[in-house]
């Protein structure tokens, strides 16, 4: 499996990488690891955007 570390999901998810290693912190998600305490994180290449917006409904 392919993982990408904080900076390239920044990049690819259109937030700062300081965002990202917030949400990793955060996150209670198995796929997204880290070796030890002070690490990089490492996140699969294929994970859903956790910061897209859903799309709300148009009025008609």
């Amino acid at each position: 499996m392919a993982d990408m570390g904080t900076k390239e999901a920044a990049k690819l998810w259109g937030v700062s990488q300081k965002r990202v290693q917030d949400w990793c912190r955060k996150a209670n998600d198995k796929r997204i690891t880290q070796d030890k305490k002070g690490c990089p994180y490492h996140i699969p290449k294929d994970y859903p955007n956790p910061f897209a917006k859903p799309n709300k409904p148009t009025k008609k």
